[in-house]
């Protein structure tokens, strides 16, 4: 059986790090405003009717895929680092 309160961990250190991964990394130099949602979901926030780019549309699609599947997790497929990361913080 498996712990409920490292089970809620696990998925708050996953959605950190593709938070982290998506911001720094996916849309490093873009020059739109990303929001992140209450539900963890990105929303791309833009003004004076300028279009996304792919690459953008793209990044949102895969980040907000990946968040949705959060929630379906168990402990086991989360990664070692992911493991290594919760033993810090417990």
């Amino acid at each position: 059986m498996s712990d409920p309160n490292k089970l809620k961990t696990l998925k708050k250190i996953r959605r950190k790090n593709l938070e982290k991964n998506f911001l720094n990394i996916q849309m490093k130099g873009q020059k739109h405003y990303v929001f992140i949602k209450e539900n963890g979901k990105a929303q791309v926030v833009f003004k004076d009717g300028q279009w996304i780019t792919e690459h953008i549309r793209t990044a949102i699609l895969k980040f907000n895929y990946e968040v949705d599947k959060i929630d379906k997790l168990l402990i086991k497929d989360f990664t070692d680092e992911e493991l290594k990361e919760y033993e810090k913080t417990s």
